[in-house]
């Protein structure tokens, strides 16, 4: 029951609440602590050297950051008693995964387009995505929104779910590291193209089963709203290695085939074959298939296999580290 209780427990507190403000986020603390390691490793242009600082960037916050949930929970759980546990471990595992989050930051996009001001659009959707939007037209705003949506569903929901179903709160720790990593110091900058190629990798690792196993989902929530879930299959078949990344084109296609869109970054990639997502509509279309996607994987797969063996592992971690103590 306590088992069931931290997972159900979290996924209410985010759909209610959403996210904390960023200084009492632990994400953000996670960022926070890469960010001062990143600006005190040197860069020697030896490559070795410098992927070895990179592992290093990356192992100790992963280290750190296990050792103060575990531990955490599990002196809760020793000094306090199962119930203040379960709630703890609610809390603790809703700053580990984001639902509402995703909703929150491509709505008041939808909103700026149904008004009918596309320079706020472009604002709003600039917060959420890299490339320079100042120029975009209605339609590739509203990609940017929908691809967002599709492209986060598997870093925040679907990889966290499957790290707490195997290896309980302690391993979706360990992937939001990984996943924060990446996004801080894993892409191909000068600065980070050695330094942060240890997180890059890993970050592909811990997401290849995430990106995966979140289409039969995608296509279930697709035939649950009536679209067409065979499109969606089709065209992340066909369309999923048109990003550097391994793992993104998997839902972003299959997210453009079964909402009958097309995702477009110019120069970068094109998923699927119908027209820009000009309407608002497309994007709140695209929030309701995470969110059906993610809860379906959630009740279906995730929590099941937390209660057989992820909840298991968890108490296992935490009583070696009372035994420790």
């Amino acid at each position: 029951m306590c088992g069931l209780a931290i997972a159900l427990g979290a996924v209410l507190l985010d759909l209610v609440l959403g996210d904390p403000p960023n200084r009492y986020h632990p994400v953000a603390w996670m960022g926070r602590l890469i960010g001062f390691l990143d600006e005190r490793v040197g860069r020697t242009g030896r490559v070795r050297r410098d992927r070895a600082c990179g592992v290093m960037v990356a192992i100790l916050p992963m280290l750190l950051f296990f050792i103060v949930y575990t531990a955490s929970l599990a002196l809760v759980r020793g000094f306090f008693g199962l119930a203040i546990w379960a709630v703890l471990g609610a809390v603790a595992l809703k700053s580990l995964f984001a639902i509402k989050a995703l909703q929150d930051h491509v709505y008041p996009v939808m909103e700026a387009l149904e008004a009918g001001d596309l320079e706020l659009a472009r604002s709003k959707v600039q917060m959420v995505v890299s490339r320079d939007t100042s120029q975009l037209d209605r339609g590739h705003v509203a990609s940017c929104a929908v691809e967002t949506v599709a492209e986060n569903s598997v870093d925040s929901v679907f990889s966290p779910f499957l790290f707490l179903g195997i290896a309980g709160i302690p391993g979706v720790v360990l992937y939001r590291v990984s996943n924060t990593l990446d996004a801080m110091v894993g892409y191909l900058s000068t600065r980070h193209k050695d330094v942060g190629w240890f997180s890059a990798k890993l970050d592909d690792v811990m997401n290849y089963l995430g990106a995966r196993v979140s289409l039969p989902f995608i296509m279930l929530a697709l035939a649950m709203m009536g679209r067409d879930w065979k499109a969606a299959w089709r065209t992340a078949r066909r369309d999923h290695a048109k990003t550097a990344s391994p793992n993104k084109g998997w839902p972003m296609a299959a997210f453009a085939g079964g909402l009958g869109i097309r995702m477009e970054k110019a120069g970068c990639y094109t998923f699927g074959d119908g027209p820009l997502p000009e309407e608002a509509r497309h994007i709140r279309e695209a929030v309701v298939l995470m969110k059906g996607s993610s809860l379906l994987f959630l009740a279906l797969v995730a929590l099941p296999l937390f209660l057989l063996v992820g909840i298991h592992v968890q108490i296992l971690l935490e009583d070696l580290f009372i035994q420790w103590l």
